[in-house]
């Protein structure tokens, strides 16, 4: 898999001309989509410049072909599961980096010079500078032993994909486990609004003086507004200047959205400790602890910074290119 795949929804797609040399007419919606497209349409490019050649170079061409025409089926609509376990994106891209390391054996060992450059650029994504499927290159040795240099450049494929795939699965278990807890704290704060409002004799939080008339179920439900409110507030910077650095599964949306999810419970949690005397400080008044709500709402940085730490990592282990 490539840096360059981005989930995303997929809405139904268009159709237009079918491009030369192979693929389909669809126009894909989602931008993981539209670029597996795109890479698709340059390798059909590149195969029809290759099966000119001879007999034998047409027979594999066409196999080649036939085998990406499987993915062609991965560029429509995709469920709520597959989103989650990128089936589709996992599919398409490794058959797509199996193409580029069978075409490996088509070209001449002077076109396999000439693309070396750009496939140890895109190698240096992910593997370390020194790595020795890397750097094991010399140009007049290679061409002399045309067969091994082959050999040579299809590992550093493998390998370079290996790596790829690697990252963006590491990428997605980290989107899902975000989205996963992010979920849970919005159910438990449902629940929490429910099973207040269906009883009367317990109170979750105990009201000001100028709010003793005021439902709990709605005292509480406006606590965790207030919990919301001072989460968006801290998250704000780190939202707008995060980047996604090429990660497929909009990382910076996921992050924003488990600061909201969690502040909330935060805030309840915090304001039970005040009311508990565990924290000291007092609300006398609703305007008070709204205030108190929104500030430990503000804390949940303390909560998230886990996720924001690997999502740090993740685009630091990858050089944008």
């Amino acid at each position: 898999m490539t840096v360059e795949v981005q989930a995303s929804g997929t809405p139904d797609t268009p159709t237009r001309d079918a491009p030369a040399g192979g693929g389909t007419d669809v126009v894909p919606g989602a931008v993981w989509q539209m670029r597996v497209r795109t890479k698709i349409d340059d390798l059909h490019q590149q195969l029809l410049g290759l099966e000119s050649r001879d007999a034998t170079s047409a027979d594999r061409v066409a196999r080649l072909r036939q085998q990406l025409s499987g993915v062609e089926s991965v560029l429509g609509r995709s469920g709520v599961v597959d989103w989650l376990r990128g089936g589709k994106i996992e599919y398409a891209w490794q058959t797509i980096h199996a193409v580029e390391r069978a075409m490996v054996e088509l070209r001449t060992p002077e076109e396999l010079i000439g693309l070396l450059p750009a496939y140890q650029d895109s190698a240096t994504r992910y593997l370390k500078a020194g790595d020795r499927v890397l750097v094991d290159f010399d140009a007049a040795k290679d061409l002399a032993a045309p067969e091994v240099f082959r050999a040579k450049v299809q590992a550093l494929l493998l390998r370079t994909h290996a790596a790829s795939d690697e990252f963006h699965e590491s990428a997605r278990l980290l989107r899902n486990r975000m989205l996963g807890i992010s979920v849970f704290a919005l159910v438990a704060e449902a629940l929490m609004v429910l099973v207040q409002w269906g009883s009367n004799d317990v109170r979750l939080l105990k009201p000001p003086t100028d709010a003793a008339d005021v439902a709990a179920w709605r005292l509480l439900f406006f606590v965790l507004l207030a919990g919301a409110l001072g989460a968006f507030i801290s998250a704000l910077p780190s939202m707008i200047t995060s980047r996604s650095g090429g990660l497929p599964y909009r990382l910076p949306f996921q992050q924003g959205l488990l600061k909201l999810a969690v502040g909330p419970l935060v805030a309840v949690a915090g304001i039970m400790l005040v009311i508990g005397g565990l924290v000291e400080t007092t609300v006398g008044s609703t305007a008070a602890l709204l205030g108190v709500a929104i500030v430990f709402g503000a804390g949940q940085q303390a909560v998230t910074a886990f996720a924001d730490r690997r999502a740090a990592e993740l685009l630091t282990t990858v050089r944008k290119s």
